[in-house]
């Protein structure tokens, strides 16, 4: 009998405990707070983190645009070391959303998720030379210690990559939500696919006979057939993210930064190749000189980011400071990754170099075009400069014209493409001097991260001994630029 009634009481215990910890596990549970993140919530963070993730007066003076004359700063100076791995944060939350989508299926998803990878592996490949991209993200596996990959690998995966983004694509799927770029609309992001896809192949320019990638073929093969291969056709298309003031979160970011009205100016060779061109957008980006009239070319003017720290201070009350709207405007304008005036630049370069045939000069100008119909200058203004002589395009030096252009475009937008294309192409030549360290040189690369010397130092070393000679230094030259 008692044997029993002690039966009897453990059962009771054991259901009323497995009733608690049901209970505590309900009150654990938020209702309105989603326990797994759906593939449109992970894409909305996805798709912040990577239109914000660069600062944009960083790349600006590193490639001298504007120049920081009040103190030293590494990317004035030259004299930075480290980079960051952070896009493989990002990079595992597009992981996530790849897996989640898989299991819904979602192939718009699944797509954005391969443009997602191929833009950040591209980041850094650019960044650093070769980079763990067969082997990364595998922690949970197990593989804590990915080999690094030949950047000529990364280039063929990427460019794979994205192939198959712009095939799975599809508008007649359902829509994509969480989309805070073109609010859901596939067809502007199978441009912007195909767009990126087509700086990746102009990246390749120093290697395009020394590669196993096909470049002049795969660039022939977008341009020949719009309908699989969309591309932009207007500003409309830019992959862009337009600022609000719902939240500060939103807001422009340079916005109430109470250094670039007293510490930065315009570089003045930048100013020089706008002043030298009659460019109205150098109205729209920059300030006359203090007491000076605006809208007159002879009221502005930079500081040489090449000179002394005595001599930046000493020439700054003499430039141009940049326009006000980008610290005091929370809104300002929206921050380009890329776009279409970037793209009719990139064909037009493809042409002049013999890739693809067509008609260079009008590529050229489009990207003109676009680039000031951003600023709203009018379109007598443009065509005013579009027929300057020192402006028109001219097949005799038409990849200098392009690639100017196309820097002057890039002001404090599309992140560190300027500076990317300008170590490319050489094309502005950039000041120099006693204020810039590294003995006078442009860097080409950041170093690895400590953290990879620390938790992965086989692979980092094997990676730097076979790209510059077991010296890891920011003016190696990386295979993509050899």
């Amino acid at each position: 009998m008692k044997l029993g009634i002690y039966k009897l009481f453990v059962l009771t215990v054991a259901i009323s405990l497995l009733s608690a910890c049901k209970k505590h596990e309900y009150y654990q549970r938020n209702p309105n707070n989603p326990s797994v993140a759906t593939p449109s919530l992970l894409l909305s963070n996805i798709l912040v983190q990577t239109f914000t993730q660069v600062y944009p007066l960083d790349p600006s003076l590193a490639a001298r645009h504007m120049t920081y004359f009040e103190r030293p700063n590494v990317f004035v100076n030259y004299n930075w070391s480290t980079g960051s791995f952070s896009s493989y944060d990002i990079l595992r939350q597009v992981r996530d959303m790849e897996k989640n989508a898989e299991d819904a299926p979602l192939v718009n998803y699944r797509a954005l998720a391969k443009l997602m990878r191929a833009w950040h592996f591209i980041q850094l490949t650019e960044t650093f030379g070769d980079i763990p991209y067969s082997q990364a993200l595998q922690a949970l596996d197990g593989n804590t210690e990915p080999s690094y990959d030949e950047q000529e690998s990364i280039y063929a995966g990427v460019l794979n990559e994205l192939e198959e983004a712009n095939t799975m694509l599809d508008p007649s799927l359902a829509p994509i939500l969480g989309d805070i770029i073109y609010n859901g609309d596939v067809m502007k992001w199978k441009k912007m696919v195909n767009t990126f896809r087509l700086r990746v192949l102009i990246h390749l320019s120093r290697r395009e006979g020394s590669t196993s990638i096909n470049v002049r073929e795969q660039f022939q093969s977008i341009l020949a057939d719009p309908g699989k291969y969309p591309l932009m056709e207007s500003i409309d298309d830019n992959a862009q993210l337009v600022y609000n003031t719902s939240a500060v979160d939103n807001y422009y970011p340079l916005y109430q930064n109470n250094s670039i009205p007293s510490l930065a100016a315009l570089e003045k060779g930048f100013v020089t190749i706008l002043k030298d061109r009659q460019d109205p957008r150098l109205f729209e980006i920059a300030e006359p000189v203090t007491n000076m009239p605006a809208g007159v070319f002879s009221s502005y003017d930079g500081v040489d980011a090449g000179g002394t720290i005595a001599e930046q201070n000493d020439a700054s009350p003499s430039a141009s400071k940049i326009k006000n709207r980008y610290f005091d405007d929370p809104v300002n304008e929206p921050m380009i990754l890329i776009g279409y005036a970037e793209q009719e630049f990139l064909i037009a370069e493809a042409i002049a170099r013999g890739w693809v045939t067509g008609d260079a000069a009008t590529h050229y100008n489009n990207g003109i075009t676009a680039s000031m119909q951003f600023y709203g200058i009018s379109q007598g203004d443009i065509d005013a400069y579009l027929a300057q002589p020192n402006v028109a395009y001219n097949a005799g030096n038409a990849i200098e014209l392009i690639i100017l252009q196309k820097y002057i475009s890039f002001f404090m937008n599309s992140g560190w493409e300027p500076f990317f294309e300008q170590r490319r192409t050489g094309i502005p030549v950039l000041s120099t001097g006693p204020g810039t360290d590294n003995g006078g040189l442009v860097p080409q690369r950041w170093q690895y991260p400590q953290s990879e010397y620390s938790y992965n130092e086989a692979n980092v070393s094997t990676a730097v001994q076979r790209q510059f000679g077991g010296s890891d230094n920011i003016n190696g030259v990386m295979w993509v630029l050899e």
